[in-house]
C-alpha cells in the first residue's frame, strides 16, 4: 500500500508545484496611473515601517506599460527625512531611450539600445554593486557606469508613480521591488521571463501600499505580462481592393493573413467583431493574402511570394484569368474574385510597432511617435506618445494637438485613405520656416531605424536604398537619392580646414594615387608621352554625405553637385604645354565610406544615415595624356640607365594649408613595360612638401634596351673591326688589296656613326657608342697607316727587289761581290778578242772564246751563290715589320676592348 501511496504523493505535489510556479496561472497586481494622461500626483506610498540600512549595493526591478511620455515621467522615489527634511535617496524616470537613475548624490542616463513602446510591456532593472551601476531592459544589458557613491545609500520613505504633479508617470506598474543587494545578470533574466518570482527585501510589491490620485488596481496573469508584446493585432478595414489592401497592410508593417485551419478563421472572425461598431456593415467576406497573377492557377501568398494550395469552396475557383484574388468566406472556404472588387480587408500586424512621424520640427522624440489604435467607440487612429493624435474626421485625416486643443496639419486626399507613408500635409500652424497653409510632405512609417521607408511605408533595408535597382513597389527608393548635404554657407573656392588638438589650423593632406597606364619614350627629344589616371582623395570636413552605399562605385557625386564641391588643383610642371587637372564631364567623384554613420534629425521626411566629412573621405579622378620633358644623361649610351620625373605642383594653395600626404600617396606602372627602347623599372616619389606650393616628384626608372644597338651598330663595327685586321696577314707585295680592304671598312664604320649619331640628342659629351665608333674608326686608321708604312719601306729598300732576269739591280760601275782573290769582272774576255800571235802555238795557248766561256761560268756561279743570300736578309726584315703591326694592332684592340666593357658592364 505504501508503494501506491509514495508515487501519488510526490506526483501530487509535482503537480502543485507545476500549478503554483511562476509564469503559469499566478496573477499579479497591476496598477494604472493617469488613464486619460492628464497629469496628477497620482501615486502609491509604501505604508509599511520602512527603514533602510545604510546601503553600498542595491537592485531595484519594474515591469511597466506607459500610455504617455512628459519631460519627466518619475516612477519610483525613495526619500530619507532622518534629517527633519525630506531628501530623495532614490529616483528613476524613463523616457523613449533612456531611464535616468539617481542613487545619492551620483545620477547618470541609461541609454536603452531599443527605445521603449508604448502600451507595451517592459521589464526594467538597474543593480549596484562594487562601485558598478548597470541597467537591464527585457533581462538584457543595456548600459553600465562606474562610480563610487562615496556615501551609503538610506531612506524611509517609498513612493511608487509620480514624484509631484509635473514629475508624474501615465501608465501601468507592476512588480515593484527593492534588494539590498546586486541581483546576477541570470537572477534578472529569471524576472524579466517570469520564471522565478523573487520579492524584495527591503520593498515588496506585495505591499502594503496607499493609493493617492488618479490610481486603479487590476489583477493581470503574469503570463500576459511576459507574453503581451509577442502578440499579434488585427486592424480591419472596409471597401479596399485587393492591390490597396496589400499595400495598406504592408505599410502597416503586417500583411493580409490567409487563414489555413478552423483556428486561424475563428481568431479572425473574433478581431472583426471585436471592432465592429454599433451593428453596421458587417465583413462577411474578406481578402486572402494570396494571388495567381504571375502565373494562372499558381496561387502564391503575396507576403513571401511562396506557392500555396489553398482551401477552395465548392466550385471553387471559377474565375479564370479574370479573377486572379481570392476571398476568405468561411471556416476553410475561400473564392476567387476580381482584385478591383470592394472587399473588406484584415491586416495582421505584430504587436505594437512603433510609429515615427518624419520631416516634423519637433524638439522631443516623444511627440513624433505614435501607437495604432482601433476599436469600436474611436475607430482607427494614431495616438502619440505625448502630445498628438492623429484621427480622421469624415474625409480629413488631422494631425491633432490634443492637450492643447488645436490642429497642427491636415490630409485630404490619403493614399487609399489613411495616413500612412509619405504624403503632402496642410499646416495649420507654422512649423519648419513654413507659413500656415503651406504644404509640406510627412512620413509615418511603422518601419526600424535601419530601415528605409517607401512612400507606401513598406520598409526596405537601408543600404537597398539608391543602389541603382527599384526595391520597392512604388520605385520611390530610387528617387531623390541625395548625396552630398551643403552647409548654410560654402564656398567652394576655399580649401578646408584641418583643426588640430589646439584649435590651430594644419595643412590639409591630399592622397594622390597615380596609375601610369602606358609610356612612350622619345630619346632624340628627350619626351615621354604618357597615358595616366590620376585620383585625389582629401577629407571634406565641411560637408556630410547621405545615402552612402559600401560599394563605392555607387557612391558617385552626379555632375551638378561635382562643381559646387571644392576640388584641389595640380599642375603638372614639367610637360609640353600647360597641363592641369580638370573636374569636367570626364572626371569621377564618389565619396568612400569608411566611418559609421550616424542617425539624421526627423525634420525631414525620410530616414536618413548622416556620414560626417572628416570619416567619409571624397575622391576625385580623371585620365589624362600628356608629354612630360624629361632630362636624360646619356654617358653610357647604349648601356644607361635613365629616370624621368613627372613633377606635379599643388596650386589650390599654398603648403601651409595643402600639403601631398606622404604616407597614402602612391604612383604605379601598370601598362606593358617592354617599351621600344627601354624596360620600365621602378616607380619613386620624392615630396617636397617644405616649398611655397607643395611638389611631388614621380620618378620612372628605364632601364635601356640595348639589344637593337648591339646588333645594328656593336656587332657590324665590330666585324668590320677584324675584316680590318685580317688585312695585315695579307701578301705584303698586294698592297692595292691591303689599302682598298681597310678603306671600305673605314667607310662603311663611318657610316655607321653617322646613322648613330642622327638617332640621338645632340650633346657636348660623348656617349659610350661615340667612343666605340671613334675608336672603331682610329684603329682602322691606324692600320691603314701601318700598311703605307710597310709598302713604303719595302718600295725604298735597296735590296728589296729581283729583276725579272733574277739578277739584282746595281749601279752603274758597281762590281758584283766575288767568292775568288779575282772577280769575274777582271777576267772577262770578249770572245772576239784577237789572241797573241806569240801565243798561238797549238799546245802553250788556249783559244779565246774557250777562256771567255769559263769567265762567263764563273760569274754565273758567283750571281747563282748571292742571289739567295740577299732573299732571305730582306724576308726576315718584312717579317719583323709585319709581326710587329699585328702585335700592336691586336694589343690595341684587346687592352680597349677591357677597358670599354669594363666601364659599361661594372
Amino acid at each position: 500500500m505504501d508503494r501506491v501511496v509514495l508515487p501519488q504523493c510526490l506526483l501530487l505535489v509535482l503537480l502543485l508545484l507545476i500549478l503554483g510556479s511562476p509564469g503559469t496561472s499566478s496573477t499579479v497586481h497591476v496598477y494604472e496611473f493617469q488613464a486619460k494622461g492628464q497629469q496628477s500626483d497620482s501615486f502609491l506610498l509604501y505604508s509599511k515601517n520602512l527603514t533602510f540600512p545604510p546601503l553600498n549595493a542595491l537592485t531595484f526591478c519594474v515591469r511597466l506599460r506607459f500610455y504617455f511620455l512628459w519631460e519627466v515621467s518619475g516612477f519610483l522615489q525613495v526619500s530619507d527625512d532622518s534629517s527633519g527634511k525630506l531628501v530623495p535617496t532614490i529616483q528613476a524616470e524613463v523616457n523613449l531611450n533612456y531611464i535616468r537613475v539617481t542613487l545619492a548624490n551620483f545620477r547618470r542616463y541609461h541609454f536603452l539600445k531599443s527605445r521603449l513602446r508604448a502600451l507595451t510591456w517592459h521589464h526594467l532593472c538597474l543593480t549596484y554593486g562594487e562601485g558598478v551601476t548597470v541597467s537591464y531592459l527585457d533581462g538584457a544589458e543595456q548600459d553600465r557606469h562606474l562610480y563610487e557613491l562615496g556615501q551609503n545609500i538610506t531612506g524611509n520613505h517609498a513612493k511608487v508613480g509620480a514624484w509631484d504633479a509635473a514629475s508624474s508617470y501615465s501608465g501601468q506598474l507592476a512588480q515593484v521591488n527593492l534588494w539590498s543587494r546586486a541581483l546576477t545578470p541570470q537572477e534578472v533574466a529569471g524576472l524579466a521571463e517570469c520564471r522565478v518570482s523573487l520579492e524584495g527585501d527591503l520593498m515588496a510589491w506585495g505591499g502594503p501600499w496607499d493609493i493617492f490620485g488618479n490610481v486603479s488596481m487590476t489583477e493581470e496573469p503574469s503570463d500576459k505580462l511576459c507574453q503581451e508584446a509577442s502578440g499579434t493585432d488585427y486592424f480591419i478595414f472596409t471597401d479596399f481592393t485587393a492591390p490597396a489592401a496589400f499595400q495598406v497592410c504592408e505599410g502597416l508593417g503586417g500583411y493580409v493573413p490567409t487563414p489555413q485551419s478552423r483556428g486561424e478563421y475563428e481568431t479572425i472572425v473574433q478581431a472583426v467583431e471585436m471592432y465592429h461598431k454599433n451593428g453596421e456593415h458587417t465583413c462577411k467576406r474578406f481578402w486572402a493574402g494570396i494571388t495567381d497573377q504571375q502565373e494562372e492557377g499558381v496561387w502564391t501568398l503575396v507576403k513571401h511570394m511562396s506557392k500555396l494550395e489553398p482551401p477552395w469552396a465548392v466550385d471553387e475557383p471559377d474565375g479564370s484569368n479574370l479573377e486572379n484574388c481570392a476571398v476568405v468566406e468561411g471556416p476553410l472556404q475561400m473564392a476567387d474574385a476580381r482584385c478591383d472588387e470592394q472587399q473588406c480587408v484584415v491586416c495582421a500586424v505584430p504587436r505594437r510597432p512603433v510609429w515615427k512621424l518624419l520631416g516634423a520640427c519637433e524638439r522631443y522624440h516623444r511627440n513624433t511617435h505614435f501607437v495604432a489604435l482601433q476599436d469600436a467607440n474611436e475607430g482607427f487612429l494614431f495616438r502619440g506618445y505625448s502630445d498628438y493624435r492623429m484621427v480622421r474626421d469624415r474625409t480629413h485625416w488631422l494631425w491633432w494637438d490634443w492637450r492643447n486643443n488645436e490642429t497642427v496639419a491636415s490630409l485630404s486626399n490619403g493614399v487609399n485613405g489613411v495616413p500612412i507613408g509619405r504624403q503632402n500635409w496642410t499646416l495649420k500652424r507654422a512649423m519648419c520656416g513654413q507659413t500656415e497653409g503651406e504644404k509640406r510632405r510627412l512620413l509615418l512609417t511603422p518601419c526600424p531605424s535601419d530601415f528605409f521607408s517607401c512612400d507606401d511605408a513598406s520598409c526596405i533595408r537601408l543600404y537597398q536604398r539608391c543602389d541603382l535597382k527599384f526595391d520597392c513597389r512604388d520605385k520611390s527608393d530610387e528617387s531623390g537619392c541625395q548625396l552630398v548635404r551643403f552647409p548654410p554657407i560654402y564656398r567652394p573656392d576655399l580649401p578646408p580646414v584641418v583643426n588640430s588638438r589646439n584649435n590651430e589650423s594644419s595643412p590639409l593632406p591630399v592622397t594622390v594615387r597615380v596609375i601610369i597606364e602606358s609610356a612612350d619614350v622619345d630619346t632624340p627629344s628627350m619626351h615621354m608621352h604618357v597615358n595616366l589616371n590620376v585620383s585625389m582623395t582629401w577629407q571634406e570636413a565641411r560637408l556630410n554625405f547621405l545615402n552612402l552605399n559600401e560599394d563605392y562605385t555607387l557612391n558617385r557625386v552626379p555632375y551638378e553637385t561635382m562643381r559646387k564641391v571644392w576640388v584641389p588643383v595640380i599642375d603638372f610642371t614639367n610637360t609640353k604645354g600647360i597641363h592641369i587637372t580638370q573636374t569636367d564631364h570626364q572626371a569621377t567623384m564618389v565619396v568612400n565610406m569608411h566611418g559609421k554613420p550616424k542617425l539624421g534629425d526627423e525634420t525631414r521626411p525620410e530616414e536618413l544615415e548622416v556620414y560626417p566629412g572628416p570619416e567619409n573621405p571624397m575622391s576625385v579622378r580623371r585620365k589624362y595624356s600628356i608629354t612630360f620633358q624629361c632630362q636624360f644623361h646619356l654617358k653610357m649610351y647604349p648601356f644607361d640607365e635613365q629616370f624621368c620625373h613627372l613633377e606635379l605642383t599643388m596650386l589650390s594653395a599654398s603648403s601651409r594649408l595643402l600639403v601631398f600626404d606622404e604616407v597614402g600617396t602612391a604612383a604605379i606602372f601598370e601598362g606593358n613595360p617592354n617599351l621600344v627602347e627601354y624596360f620600365v623599372g621602378d616607380v619613386d616619389i620624392d615630396f617636397r612638401n617644405d616649398r611655397d606650393f607643395a611638389v611631388m616628384f614621380v620618378k620612372l626608372q628605364l632601364l635601356r634596351r640595348s639589344g637593337f644597338i648591339i646588333m645594328n651598330v656593336y656587332i657590324p663595327s665590330l666585324l668590320l673591326l677584324v675584316i680590318s685586321y685580317l688585312t695585315l696577314y695579307f701578301t705584303p707585295t698586294n698592297f692595292q688589296v691591303r689599302v682598298l680592304a681597310s678603306l671600305t671598312s673605314l667607310l662603311v664604320m663611318a657610316t655607321l656613326f653617322t646613322q648613330a649619331s642622327s638617332s640621338l640628342p645632340k650633346t657636348s659629351y660623348f656617349k659610350m657608342v661615340d667612343v666605340w665608333l671613334l675608336s672603331s674608326i682610329f684603329f682602322i686608321f691606324i692600320i691603314i697607316v701601318l700598311h703605307t708604312i710597310i709598302d713604303r719601306v719595302r718600295e725604298w729598300e735597296p735590296t728589296a727587289q729581283v729583276d725579272a732576269s733574277g739578277t739584282p739591280p746595281r749601279k752603274l760601275g758597281e762590281t758584283t761581290p766575288a767568292s775568288s782573290e779575282k772577280s769575274c769582272s777582271s777576267s772577262t774576255v770578249h770572245p772576239t778578242a784577237e789572241v797573241p800571235r806569240e801565243a798561238t802555238g797549238p799546245t802553250d795557248v788556249e783559244e779565246p772564246s774557250q777562256k771567255w766561256w769559263d769567265t762567263m761560268d764563273l760569274c754565273m756561279r758567283e750571281a747563282v751563290a748571292w742571289i739567295p743570300k740577299v732573299g732571305r736578309r730582306q724576308r726576315r726584315q718584312f717579317e719583323k715589320m709585319i709581326l710587329g703591326a699585328r702585335v700592336l694592332v691586336l694589343c690595341l684592340l684587346v687592352v680597349f676592348n677591357i677597358v670599354y666593357w669594363t666601364l659599361v658592364l661594372v
